[in-house]
């Protein structure tokens, strides 16, 4: 396991050497990707297939299954999934259909002691096994061995719950996580506990979105009244992870690590309370970690390239501390309001530009890395290259 505290100190000391310089962690030239990328319907298409169905999902967390009989649902990629824990502590991922007729078996999240469909009142245990058939008498005689609920492929691990929506798929999340996954055991993540959710449904293509979560450089400008009361802008540190360096994490200074510039290093304590982590999880998650709270967001394609699903759940980590001043609550609502107001108002003026079909590229810059690492592995997840992207549109 790593030394958290190794961790920290090995941070402070590369965003010092930048403070000292004007610098930031940077790519090695600027890079024009093409917009197309946010309006194709036929790229749109090969991405809810090669990159969202082919890969794990990071559904939930430990804390939202808290006890046997917990149970938690998740419906945004069109397979309708019903997670529970059974009473020896396991996760269990069912398709969220009764094996007689395919009625859904249960909405949102809470606890039960085993699985009844609200239709025909089929009952199951905790582990998907058909127990009871209604009035079976009159039903008739069937193997109940051929009527247990369909499984999906899941994995709890570091307090995080992933889910494969293919039976067939087979993951672990170390293998998903790669060398990112020695720093999520660090966290407890199991141990947090939840503050409150929000979703947005815009007219926003869902890459376009995640964009907003892979820069400081905005923080200055669109940011000046909010997370620039506290955060540096346009300084930061990036470090890529896992299979092919697909994830990404970001870390963002607050302004209150200039303090540590002339402490002596074995004097810098509570080191984690001058930055933040923002990780990229590839395809579609953003999971900032702080000392207090954890900031869990998940993007995923709409009916159509230009619209897409945002889910935010905010987790406390250590309900003793606030946050910039803020208990959880009133955290939880400052960020709905940042993400709401400054940067998602944005991502919806950007997309009803793009979808003009005018503007050719956008620009990331030297200072934007993990934007430029992140759409580069899109194109790679459904077969492109940065070079074919620049010549031809998917299907052209």
């Amino acid at each position: 396991m790593l030394n958290e505290n190794e961790v920290q100190h090995a941070l402070v000391k590369r965003v010092l050497k930048h403070l000292d310089a004007g610098t930031t962690d940077s790519a090695e030239e600027p890079y024009r990707h093409p917009t197309w990328t946010y309006t194709d319907p036929a790229l749109f298409e090969q991405e809810r297939l090669k990159i969202f169905k082919e890969n794990p999902q990071l559904v939930c967390f430990s804390p939202d299954l808290p006890n046997p009989g917990s149970f938690f649902t998740f419906d945004d990629l069109g397979v309708p999934v019903l997670l529970v824990r059974d009473n020896d502590g396991k996760v269990n991922a069912f398709l969220n259909a009764c094996s007689h007729r395919g009625a859904r078996l249960k909405e949102g999240c809470g606890k039960t002691n085993a699985i009844s469909c609200p239709y025909h009142a089929w009952g199951f245990d905790l582990k998907g096994k058909l127990r009871t058939i209604y009035k079976e008498e009159t039903f008739g005689c069937v193997d109940k061995s051929f009527y247990n609920l369909v499984k999906l492929p899941v994995e709890e691990k570091y307090g995080m719950i992933y889910v494969g929506l293919d039976p067939d798929m087979t993951f672990t999340i170390d293998g998903h996580l790669g060398d990112l996954a020695p720093y999520f055991e660090m966290w407890n993540l199991d141990k947090m506990e939840l503050v409150n959710q929000h979703e947005w449904r815009m007219q926003t293509n869902w890459k376009l979105a995640l964009d907003t979560f892979c820069e400081g450089y905005h923080f200055g400008p669109l940011h000046r009244e909010s997370v620039g009361d506290y955060a540096i802008g346009n300084l930061s540190l990036f470090d890529r992870f896992g299979p092919d360096q697909r994830h990404h994490r970001i870390t963002f200074p607050n302004a209150s690590i200039a303090t540590l510039k002339d402490l002596p290093e074995d004097q810098w304590t509570d080191m984690f309370s001058h930055f933040q982590l923002v990780h990229f999880i590839y395809p579609n998650i953003s999971l900032l970690v702080s000392p207090t709270a954890v900031e869990f967001f998940q993007l995923y394609p709409g009916p159509t390239v230009d619209q897409h699903l945002t889910r935010y759940r905010c987790y406390w980590r250590d309900l003793s501390r606030p946050d910039q001043g803020r208990g959880p609550q009133d955290h939880f609502e400052f960020i709905r309001d940042v993400v709401d107001k400054e940067d998602y108002w944005v991502s919806a003026n950007v997309q009803r530009s793009l979808s003009a079909n005018i503007k050719p590229f956008s620009t990331f810059g030297c200072n934007e890395p993990a934007l430029i690492n992140m759409h580069k592995a899109f194109l790679r997840g459904v077969g492109i290259t940065p070079e074919q992207a620049q010549l031809e549109k998917v299907g052209a």
